[in-house]
C-alpha cells in the first residue's frame, strides 16, 4: 500500500505542477492530501469536484481514482443545514440553489457505499454527524460550519426584510433577483462576521472551529497529525 500511496503521491504532484496561476493552489494541495488521506483510510469517503478547481483538475483526479479502481458515484452537493428557524419559501430557494451543482464521492471501503447512495437518493440532505463521520472531519468543526451557515441565513434575511420593509413577496423577489446584500445593522454586520470567520488548518481541507483554531480541542490538531504521517509515508516533498 505504501507503494501506491507514493505513487499516487507522485502523480497528483505532477498534476499540480501543471496547474496554471488561476488555480487556487491552497485548494488543490488540501484535495491531495484528502485524496492520500482516503488511500490510507483517514477519510471514509473523499469529496471531489465541490470547490474552485479548474475542469481539468477535476477530470484528471478522477482519472487517477479510475486507475487506482476506486469507488467513484456522482451526485448532489450535500447540505446537512437545518432551516427549521428559517421561511419555508427560504428554504425551498437555498435548496434549490444547490440542485444543478455535482460532486464526486470517491472512497475504497465498500461499506460506505449504501450512506453515499441514500444521501444521494435523498438530494444531499443528511445530519452533520453523518458528514463528518464520512467526509473524515472533527464533528465540532461540522458543526461549527453549519452554525456559521445559520449566521449568514440569518443575516440575509434580516437585510431582506429591512430592505423590503417586511413584504414577504417583495423578500423572495430580492433574494431570486440576486439583490445586494450590504449588512448595515450591528446584528447584520455581527451575522455577516461570525459566517465568513473562517480558520484553516495547516493541512486538509475542513475549516476549523473556534475551540480548534484557539487550542482548547485538540480534534484538529490530531487530524493534522495523522495527515502530516500520511504525507511523509507517501514521501511528498513540500507543496
Amino acid at each position: 500500500m505504501t507503494s501506491v500511496l507514493i505513487e499516487t503521491g507522485q502523480k497528483l504532484s505532477a498534476l499540480l505542477k501543471r496547474q496554471d496561476d488561476t488555480a487556487d493552489r491552497r485548494e488543490l494541495v488540501a484535495e491531495i492530501h484528502d485524496f492520500l488521506a482516503m488511500l490510507e483510510g483517514i477519510k471514509p469517503v473523499f469529496l471531489h469536484g465541490r470547490g474552485l478547481a479548474p475542469p481539468i483538475w477535476i477530470e484528471e483526479v478522477l482519472g487517477i481514482a479510475g486507475d487506482l479502481e476506486l469507488r467513484v458515484i456522482e451526485g448532489p452537493f450535500w447540505d446537512a443545514t437545518d432551516y427549521g428557524e428559517f421561511p419555508e419559501w427560504y428554504a425551498e430557494k437555498s435548496r434549490a440553489q444547490l440542485e444543478p451543482y455535482r460532486a464526486w464521492y470517491i472512497y475504497r471501503d465498500d461499506a460506505v457505499e449504501m450512506p453515499v447512495r441514500r444521501i444521494n437518493a435523498a438530494s444531499g440532505r443528511l445530519s452533520m454527524t453523518e458528514e463528518a463521520q464520512l467526509l473524515g472531519y472533527p464533528v465540532c468543526c461540522v458543526n461549527a460550519h453549519y452554525e456559521r451557515a445559520n449566521r449568514y441565513h440569518r443575516g440575509t434575511l434580516a437585510i431582506l426584510k429591512r430592505l423590503s420593509n417586511g413584504d414577504d413577496n417583495m423578500m423572495q423577489k430580492l433574494f431570486l433577483g440576486g439583490a445586494q446584500l450590504t449588512p448595515v445593522t450591528q446584528q447584520e454586520i455581527e451575522d455577516f462576521h461570525e459566517a465568513f470567520d473562517i480558520h484553516e488548518p495547516r493541512l486538509g481541507s475542513w475549516n476549523m472551529c473556534h475551540s480548534c483554531a484557539n487550542g482548547t480541542n485538540s480534534a484538529s490538531k490530531v487530524l493534522s497529525m495523522q495527515y502530516s504521517k500520511v504525507i511523509q509515508r507517501a514521501k511528498l516533498n513540500p507543496i
